[in-house]
């Protein structure tokens, strides 16, 4: 009798205890990170990502601009239906957080994009510049959870904020089907900081940006590692060298308050070098002015880097000169580059043409940011290739901002907690690149 009693009361908990798990299933599989998708498009050399926003019988697929200085996620509402979009008040917590600059009203039908009363934020267009004030909504927003290696399981988080664009904002974004576009700044809406406070994650998030969308997709990690690259099996967290991420004491957003410093990514570049001997440069100009002029920042908009004219002119001659000893033909340059060169000079090899090394020496004298062939170089013509950095001119806001060519086939960590950038070299050594397929185990799951 005892024994019928104790498995009764077994059958009784065990019964219990997946109910439990179905009303709350957060609380048994919290996500290690989250995973989005990075297309670039090849005529405007652009990275984009894709993400579904609306209740679950009406979801809408957005392709979406990855803009890594932009303050907030923005998408053009024209068409947009859900029964779950819910407009953002005037001077509400909502808006507050969002950094509201007022209210706004609509004179027709009333629609997501189109309400009275309403909290407004800014949207720009880094292309056009194009900036005005857009209705600031949430919705749920569907995300996939990942391993570092596969794609794992669906959650929805409920009340994303985004801002919902007028038509003309989106001219302009890359391709045919870009209506949006997703900042990952460090501010409160961006993209990483609101899923990682939503479900809880690590305050960090990392990119492996793709040279081509050809050969497979790159990624956006949000809450952390693991990062498997396949085919390989290796863990890339763990070659990270590791710099500080700075703040520019002013703001370079298109529209701040006095004081704000900047919501953008900086780090310490100390000196360059090419073969390992540093070119000379105005130390002055790597750090910030009063007016937060100088300094290194990292952009996914800019696709080749771009230097102040005095550091521009100085790495283009010495890099000629050393790829002169080398005996790489220089040829007749092709704009918007000053350097270009036979590319049947240059032997190729498993990091790109066989052309000197470029090093950035950051913060600390012990940390190198290498950039080999396949990142210093571009096929600008037929046999040609060229060095892929452009003058910034002479007066620009900021000294070194590291575009997109430069970044691409190697992870970057942004830990915003910590304020430390993470940085591997280029993953072309370890015989893979950030362009591949995931295995995918999706499931459904509602967080």
């Amino acid at each position: 009798m005892a024994c019928s009693q104790t498995l009764s009361s077994l059958f009784i908990f065990s019964f219990i205890t997946i109910c439990y798990a179905a009303l709350d299933p957060f609380k048994l599989s919290k996500p290690n990170a989250i995973h989005f998708p990075i297309r670039k498009n090849q005529t405007t050399l652009q990275y984009y990502t894709t993400y579904e926003s609306g209740n679950p019988q009406s979801r809408t697929t957005i392709d979406a601009l990855i803009d890594l200085g932009a303050q907030s996620v923005w998408f053009e509402c024209t068409s947009y239906v859900s029964s779950t979009y819910k407009r953002a008040s005037c001077g509400s917590n909502r808006c507050k957080k969002a950094k509201g600059t007022g209210c706004i009203g609509c004179d027709s039908a009333p629609r997501p994009g189109c309400s009275n009363n309403t909290c407004a934020v800014y949207g720009y267009n880094p292309f056009t510049e194009y900036l005005t004030a857009q209705e600031l909504g949430e919705d749920t927003m569907r995300v996939t959870s990942t391993d570092g290696q596969s794609i794992l399981l669906n959650y929805d988080i409920p009340k994303f904020q985004f801002s919902c664009a007028d038509p003309d904002i989106v001219e302009g974004l890359p391709g045919d089907h870009t209506k949006g576009l997703v900042g990952l700044a460090r501010t409160d809406v961006s993209l990483p900081l609101q899923i990682s406070s939503s479900l809880k994650l690590a305050q960090k998030f990392a990119l492996c940006l793709p040279s081509s969308s050809d050969n497979g997709l790159g990624d956006i990690f949000i809450g952390g590692g693991p990062y498997y690259m396949p085919p390989s099996t290796e863990d890339q967290s763990l070659s990270f060298i590791s710099t500080p991420l700075v703040i520019n004491p002013v703001s370079t957003a298109p529209m701040y308050n006095e004081g704000d410093a900047s919501d953008e990514y900086f780090i310490n570049v100390k000196a360059i070098e090419i073969s390992g001997k540093p070119i000379a440069l105005n130390s002055s100009l790597l750090s910030f002015d009063k007016n937060g002029f100088g300094g290194t920042k990292i952009s996914t908009i800019v696709p080749y880097t771009a230097l102040h004219s005095t550091i521009y002119k100085s790495l283009v001659k010495d890099f000629i000169k050393a790829a002169t000893k080398n005996n790489i033909k220089r040829v007749t340059s092709v704009a918007p580059f000053g350097a270009c060169f036979d590319s049947k000079t240059a032997p190729k090899t498993i990091t790109g043409p066989a052309v000197p090394d470029i090093d950035l020496i950051l913060e600390g004298n012990t940390t190198r940011f290498r950039i080999y062939g396949s990142n210093s170089m571009v096929e600008a013509q037929k046999n040609v290739i060229c060095l892929a950095f452009i003058d910034g001119g002479a007066e620009p806001r900021t000294s070194i901002v590291l575009g997109g060519h430069q970044l691409e086939n190697r992870i970057l960590e942004f830990d915003v907690g910590a304020s430390m950038l993470g940085i591997t070299s280029s993953l072309l050594v370890w015989n893979t690149s950030c362009s591949h397929y995931r295995s995918s185990y999706l499931k459904p799951q509602v967080i």
